[in-house]
């Protein structure tokens, strides 16, 4: 992606930047999850994408199997987790399993369904029997903005969650949402020093933060006493 976004003109965003942003990705996906039942559960990844994402939600304690339609990013994720981890290839509105194969489906920040949202999060509903999660690049956010604004390539495809979310209440109407966000800054505040890393350790209400989870929960949540992650995990808001 950053290939096609330099022969296209525009600016690649710095790796340092890159990094923290699939890093605060990660920590959201990990809290959205966080609610759920991990022992003995299913969970699709949809979008091979960052490999630290695929062993964080393996090591959460689920049973993952990766999609993707791009080859090498699927043999990236095999080579380095070997049998861990399931790995198919397939188009992602159109995948090779039965209905209600998972427990679970989560689409990664790299996940390109642009083109139609409603068949995808539809594919997913159908594999999964309690709940969906999306981790996406916000296009509302000042991130967002200034990536239009200046030609800059994310390190994922921009989403509107406005667009997502009213996508998913016509595909599971009545079903219950959660929302949580991060990186309240633009690419520049992306850093390491005390103060920005306080700030984008935060969870944000949308549409600030640049990258956004919108979790969709097709049951009432588990009611014991989940697996504990650590304490930095961003907290979960509910249905703005």
């Amino acid at each position: 992606m950053n290939e096609h976004a330099a022969e296209n003109g525009t600016k690649v965003p710095d790796a340092s930047g890159r990094d923290c942003a699939m890093r605060r990705c990660r920590d959201l996906l990990r809290g959205l999850l966080s609610g759920w039942p991990r022992r003995s559960r299913s969970l699709l990844v949809m979008g091979a994408g960052n490999v630290e994402l695929v062993e964080s939600v393996w090591e959460a304690g689920f049973d993952v199997t990766v999609q993707d339609n791009d080859a090498s990013g699927l043999e990236r994720i095999a080579g380095l987790m070997g049998r861990r981890v399931e790995c198919v290839l397939s188009a992602p509105d159109r995948l090779p399993f039965d209905d209600k194969s998972f427990d679970y489906a989560a689409a990664s920040p790299t996940l390109d369904f642009a083109g139609d949202h409603e068949a995808v999060q539809a594919e997913m509903g159908r594999l999964s029997c309690a709940g969906v999660i999306f981790v996406f690049f916000n296009a509302w956010s000042v991130f967002g903005l200034e990536c239009r604004a200046r030609r800059a390539a994310a390190p994922g495809r921009l989403h509107s969650p406005y667009a997502l979310a009213a996508t998913a209440r016509k595909v599971w109407p009545g079903k219950t949402r959660a929302w949580a966000s991060a990186l309240p800054g633009p690419r520049c505040t992306w850093r390491n020093g005390f103060f920005l890393r306080r700030a984008n350790s935060l969870n944000f209400p949308l549409p600030i933060g640049a990258v956004a989870g919108l979790r969709v929960d097709f049951a009432p949540l588990y009611a014991g006493t989940p697996l504990v992650l650590r304490s930095t995990e961003p907290a979960v808001s509910a249905k703005p």
